[in-house]
């Protein structure tokens, strides 16, 4: 049977990790976040158409036509004959008035809104997007922190060779606690390890980096950091040890990182299984009091990135 332990780490101060018991057959995770605190001191509708309506009181011209006739007066003859009969009037024509013709009113026409738009589609979720695997050591470990960065409009980072010498002074050690002894301090420094049974030269050491970045630090812990401190000059610290590494990762102010992962024996950090060791140096140092409104900015919905 395969066993496996991930842990992770950072924390306000340094502190010395409690021996890790593992059974075999069950997964352990622990996490603390250390990094040096920093002392900042400063000073203070649609229209109706138009109808189309005949006057009603329209007048169409009409005609009468009429004859009247009189009879002249007979002259008297000196031998009299009787009078011929007048001829009969003629009737007068009948009044037959002009009709105009009809022409009916059209209805009334209203033309009918447009159907409203449809309403939009509801937003997709992000999408999960794997990692492309790195091509070393160093493009692995920047990419699996820039990614992130960029997501909390901060910049990318660049390598501190100094910092990942430093990185690997401590993983070495082989003890999961944090040391700052290495070059003198003055940095910021995250921890995690992986520890399994079996198939740990496998795992490899820029498999250990990506899942220390991606799933530890930052996937981990991003929905942990509260809700409410994004803007704060010192958000809520309660839950500090359950967010210090996210926010040493996406620190804006932060410009140099240098990492170092190490393969410990069995025995030497968990007994009975080989553990990879990463540490990662950050400078300048995260995690200042009463900065964290200008430094761990608000995430821009960028699609969620995991190390395989």
């Amino acid at each position: 049977m395969r066993s496996s332990i991930l842990l992770a780490a950072s924390s306000a101060i340094l502190a010395v990790a409690s021996p890790v018991l593992q059974e075999r057959g069950r997964t352990i995770v622990e996490t603390e976040t250390a990094t040096e605190w920093v002392v900042v001191t400063v000073t203070d509708g649609i229209p109706l158409p138009s109808m189309f309506r005949p006057d009603r009181n329209r007048v169409f011209p009409s005609s009468i036509t009429s004859f009247s006739s009189a009879s002249p007066t007979p002259t008297p003859e000196p031998s009299p004959e009787p009078a011929p009969a007048p001829a009969p009037e003629p009737e007068p024509a009948p009044f037959v008035p002009e009709v105009p013709d009809f022409v009916p009113e059209p209805p009334a026409f209203v033309e009918s809104p447009p159907p409203p738009p449809p309403a939009p589609a509801p937003p997709a979720p992000a999408p999960v997007q794997q990692a492309p695997a790195g091509d070393d050591y160093v493009s692995t470990a920047l990419y699996h922190h820039n990614v992130h960065r960029s997501n909390h409009s901060s910049g990318d980072l660049s390598w501190g060779s100094s910092y990942a010498d430093y990185a690997l002074q401590t993983a070495k050690r082989c003890k999961f606690e944090h040391d700052l002894s290495p070059g003198g301090g003055g940095y910021g420094q995250n921890l995690a390890m992986y520890a399994t049974s079996s198939g740990a030269q496998a795992f490899g050491a820029n498999r250990a980096a990506a899942q220390a970045a991606s799933n530890f630090w930052y996937n981990g812990e991003l929905n942990k950091f509260p809700s409410n401190g994004y803007g704060s000059p010192t958000p809520d610290m309660g839950n500090f040890h359950g967010w210090g590494h996210f926010s040493q990762l996406v620190w804006t102010n932060t410009q140099q990182v240098g990492c170092a992962s190490y393969l410990c024996p069995a025995g030497t950090m968990v007994s009975g299984m080989d553990a990879w060791f990463t540490v990662c140096n950050y400078f300048p140092a995260g995690n200042v009091a009463g900065a964290y409104a200008n430094n761990v900015k608000a995430p821009s919905g960028h699609p969620t990135v995991q190390a395989s």
